[in-house]
């Protein structure tokens, strides 16, 4: 069933987007304490100019892991003034966004941008665009990932 966000018809949940200082030693920890957690598939992303929607080039390091139906991904800031570092100086480690994987990716673009959200982030990954909304006051960001 999806989810409504005022007139916005989202899909299921596909990802959640937790914010680390390390993912080394978040992956090692998870997996040693939580054994379920895991295997961890890690990649470096940092896009060009020309891929980005807005801002400067960065780079990041990811962590996955199948949580049932759920990604949990771990992201952790490794070069440039970004979202996620600025989320690490002002409130830490947690909880960041909440990613949906949506084949009308323009027609929500569009609908989040009327109802006043911002996009804070985006570019493309493996040619495909996806965009992070700033969506307070809820405290979550939500990411649209062209599916």
């Amino acid at each position: 069933m999806p989810e409504d966000i005022g007139t916005v018809k989202l899909p299921p949940l596909e990802n959640i987007t937790v914010v680390v200082k390390d993912i080394d030693k978040t992956t090692e920890f998870l997996s040693r304490v939580c054994g379920i957690i895991g295997p961890w598939e890690t990649m470096e992303y940092a896009p060009t100019k020309e891929e980005l929607m807005v801002g400067e080039p960065f780079k990041l390091k990811f962590a996955f892991a199948k949580l049932g139906t759920i990604v949990l991904q771990l992201t952790q800031p490794l070069e440039g003034k970004t979202l996620w570092s600025e989320f690490l100086k002002s409130k830490g480690e947690g909880l960041h966004n909440l990613f949906f994987s949506v084949p009308n990716w323009e027609e929500l673009v569009g609908k989040f941008n009327e109802q006043g959200s911002q996009i804070v982030a985006g570019g493309s990954l493996d040619g495909k665009r996806w965009c992070i909304f700033d969506t307070r006051p809820g405290g979550i960001t939500i990411e649209l990932g062209e599916g």
